[in-house]
């Protein structure tokens, strides 16, 4: 088509009036002149209006043809991403393959349960099913969502080509032949590079299609199941004290071959096992950082001990200094075990296993033989009820093995209860422990012969279980105990390979919060093993998880509840930094800048981290916190002007430095040794013994002297008097050699002795030595005024005392 642009069509119109004027038949007819302006006029209205819908026409023309090079270029553009996206490829197999995976794995989660049923139904095999079947259910709904990411790509690029195939400007075709046989050509070259294209997408979107259905059902599979086993678990809640099964002596209704249980119970086992320990690896390496610090300070400790911190006779008395390794073990496994969230059965019984058996490494060194007998029998029969609680379906069998084992435990608690020898027994509340055995046991035997089978199982296990724990828990205190007495004695001064801990600031003994801490956990070791517990927790659990609304704020208790625990614990671990506050002494014995210089930075950077992560755990932004934090800091600013001068203060101390804990200063007439610089006030510990505690805006206000920069050197003087005869160039000679030859007197700058004036009765002499430390410094001047004076008497130089002479004149009386 033919290109007109303004110029051409001017062009053209004056050529056409030409023409006219040119062909007329008689130029000299005026009379006709008008007749032919009209017809011109005429002509010329006819050509611009012909010429003007052809200008639209071409313009259109050429809208259409760039929207149509738009079009194919936004369809190339998409054709080249999907064949990208699909070149990739889309992991529909490994979907597949882990559904497969997960199928097989449901298959052994519901065994026993939806298959292979026996006569009843029994809480552990519940309880392991139930977790097994919410850790594939947390994992078929991951591929789920995997296969609905790709499912919705796929459609979007599917939509993108209908939308854009079916746009009616594609079939708009020029009139120009030359410009319809090139775009005929361009749609050619897209619609080869669409069809393949085309063809692969359909066949993924078919085989998504096929994965995500196959997800669906998995995930609608687990969810049944787990709505079933809640359904039997309450069912079994309120049968827990009928009757379940037939009595011993009566023949068992449904039989499975025991073997066939052990296995399937031990495929359950590791699975859940696999899973969780997946699952909490970052929790398995902080125990196992906890216990490499614990066995490097055991170690430390024992290496003190055995320098001869601690005498030969009382080394054996410390249980915790035998095998540092295995105390470490017993210690961090029994107290950190409760850092695990719902841990399985077999996670748990392999930690009280490996607690329980380096206890006994530790007994065999330890206690008398007679109780090391009782506890070796008792630890045998718990790793038998251990065992015995791994298997989760119920057999005639295995009732005969727990009424066996709860027998033999209640037998063997009852003999040492009654013929125990108490007096030697280390830790005597062990016998309330041993009674409990006895009791739960004997309830286990009674309930398994009257068909009670999940009531005496939960009895027989736990009553081993508690006992085993019970007596764990209370060697572990001691353990501690003994380490915290050893390291307060031993470790006067923070070490840098103890991590500089002052455990004059930990204590002597374990603190109240660990043994409230361990009851708890006790309580809650044995509570679980009855579905009861968790009948009494999960409504808690739900009404602090459950969403309420406020205003357009949405929140849940467990978040302020989080909320304040952050806070507490940010709080508490701020505390905890500062037994590590203490410094360390360099080669004269003075306190050098340790550790605890930087604590209170430390300690309001924990606060600071900690009031923002309670904000972020609420869902509050924490842009609004900022706003709602300025604001109140600007109201407190002006009712706690003074509290507020002092933290800032405090702040201008820990980057400016004039003082570091450690420090020995003095401020307000007080001398002393700066123990801690905190958030409002720092203690100083005065050379009397007192601990003085003084805001931190007078320390940066007051005059205060530092006696400890510049090395901590101290200049000292001494003023001695001798008498008028002496030879002051040999007193002097004798002062000088005096003072280089104490070891405690600092050679550089070095001592000096001056003539200083003539006195009544003596000259004085002026002594000027250096000293490291305040301390340092009287015990010197002591020791030399102590050292002058004997030198002074060997070498006959006199110390003259004030004295004053009086004259009598006898005067006559005057005449009369």
């Amino acid at each position: 088509m033919e290109t007109r642009t303004p110029l051409t069509l001017i062009f053209r119109i004056v050529l056409t009036v030409v023409i006219i004027l040119t062909t007329s038949r008689s130029v000299v007819a005026v009379a006709n002149l008008q007749d032919t302006t009209v017809n011109i006029k005429d002509t010329l209205r006819k050509v611009l209006q012909r010429e003007a819908t052809n200008s639209v026409e071409t313009y259109k023309a050429h809208q259409i043809s760039l929207q149509q090079d738009q079009l194919l270029e936004g369809l190339l553009k998409t054709i080249r991403g999907t064949r990208d996206y699909l070149k990739a490829g889309i992991d529909t197999s490994g979907i597949n393959s882990e559904i497969i995976v997960l199928r097989n794995k449901y298959s052994i989660a519901i065994d026993g349960i939806l298959t292979h049923q026996g006569t009843i139904q029994t809480e552990r095999n519940l309880t392991t099913s139930y977790k097994l079947l919410h850790e594939l259910l947390s994992r078929a709904r991951k591929r789920d969502q995997q296969a609905t990411q790709i499912k919705n790509k796929l459609v979007n690029f599917r939509n993108n080509f209908d939308s854009l195939s079916a746009d009616p400007r594609l079939f708009q075709v020029s009139r120009d032949s030359a410009e319809f046989v090139a775009y005929i050509q361009q749609l050619y070259v897209t619609a080869t590079e669409v069809h393949p294209i085309d063809s692969t997408l359909t066949i993924a979107l078919k085989q998504v299609q096929l994965s995500k259905m196959r997800a669906d059902l998995l995930v609608y599979q687990l969810e049944s199941a787990l709505e079933q086993i809640n359904h039997y678990q309450k069912q079994l809640s309120g049968n827990t004290f009928r009757k379940e099964v037939s009595y011993l002596n009566e023949p068992p209704v449904a039989v499975r071959p025991f073997p066939e249980i052990v296995r399937e119970s031990w495929r359950k086992g590791k699975l859940i096992l696999s899973f969780y320990i997946r699952n909490n690896a970052a929790l398995l390496l902080v125990i196992a950082l906890l216990l490499v610090f614990a066995i490097i300070f055991l170690r430390a400790l024992r290496q003190k001990v055995e320098n001869g911190h601690v005498p030969p006779q009382d080394q054996e008395n410390y249980l915790v200094l035998k095998m540092p390794f295995i105390s470490a073990l017993v210690v961090v496994l029994s107290i950190f075990q409760f850092m695990f969230p719902d841990p399985p059965f077999i996670f748990s019984g392999i930690i009280w296993v490996v607690s329980s058996v380096c206890l006994t490494i530790l007994f065999s060194q330890y206690i008398t033989r007679y109780w090391m007998l009782f506890w070796v029998g008792m630890w045998l029969l718990f790793i038998l009820a251990c065992t015995d609680n791994l298997v989760l379906q119920a057999s005639r069998t295995e009732r005969w093995i727990m009424l066996a084992l709860a027998f033999a435990g209640a037998a063997w608690g009852l003999i040492f209860l009654l013929k125990g020898r108490r007096e030697v027994l280390r830790e005597k509340a062990i016998i309330y422990f041993i009674t409990y055995l006895v009791l739960i046991e004997v309830l286990s035997v009674l309930a398994n012969i009257y068909g009670r089978y999940n009531l005496s199982k939960s009895l027989m296990t736990s009553g081993f279980i508690s006992v085993i724990v019970a007596i764990t828990f209370l060697w572990t205190v001691r353990l501690i105990n003994e380490a915290l007495t050893l390291a307060s004695d031993i470790f006067e001064t923070p070490e840098r390979r103890l991590f500089f801990i002052n455990f004059e600031a930990v204590g002597r003994k374990t603190p109240t919060f660990l043994y409230v801490f361990l009851v708890i956990g006790w309580f809650i070791l044995f509570a679980r093993n009855f579905y009861a517990f968790k009948l009494i927790t999960l409504p808690f659990v739900d009404w602090l998880f459950q969403q309420r609304t406020l205003g357009s704020y949405h929140f849940s208790f467990f978040n302020l509840l989080a909320f304040f625990g952050i806070l507490i614990l940010a709080s508490v671990v701020s505390r905890i930094v500062s037994f590590f506050a203490a410094d360390v002494r360099n080669e004269h014995g003075e306190n050098k800048p340790g550790l605890g210089s930087w604590m209170l930075l430390i300690r309001i950077s924990i606060i600071v981290i900690g009031v923002l992560l309670a904000f972020a755990a609420t869902g509050i932004p924490l842009d609004q916190a900022m706003i709602v934090l300025g604001a109140l800091g600007v109201g407190v600013g002006f009712g706690l002007q003074t509290i507020v001068n002092n933290l800032v203060s405090g702040v201008i101390l820990a980057f400016e430095k004039p003082i570091n804990v450690g420090d020995m200063v003095e401020v307000k007439g007080k001398t002393g040794t700066v123990k801690s610089i905190g958030f409002r006030s720092s203690v100083l510990e005065t050379l009397e013994g007192s601990r003085v505690t003084i805001p931190n805006g007078e320390l940066l206000n007051d005059h205060l002297t530092n006696w400890s920069v510049n090395n901590a050197l101290r200049r000292n003087e001494i003023v001695v008097g001798v008498g008028y005869d002496t030879d002051i160039k040999a007193a002097e000679k004798l002062l000088l050699t005096l003072m280089n030859e104490h070891a405690q007197v600092v050679k550089l700058p070095a001592p000096l002795v001056y003539a200083n004036s003539f006195d009544d009765s003596a000259i004085q002499l002026q002594l000027y030595f250096w000293t490291v430390g305040l301390r340092t410094s009287k015990m010197v001047k002591s020791q030399l005024i102590i050292a002058i004076q004997e030198h002074f008497r060997e070498h006959g130089i006199s110390i003259p005392f004030p004295q004053t002479d009086l004259h009598i004149f006898n005067t006559p009386p005057p005449e009369k």
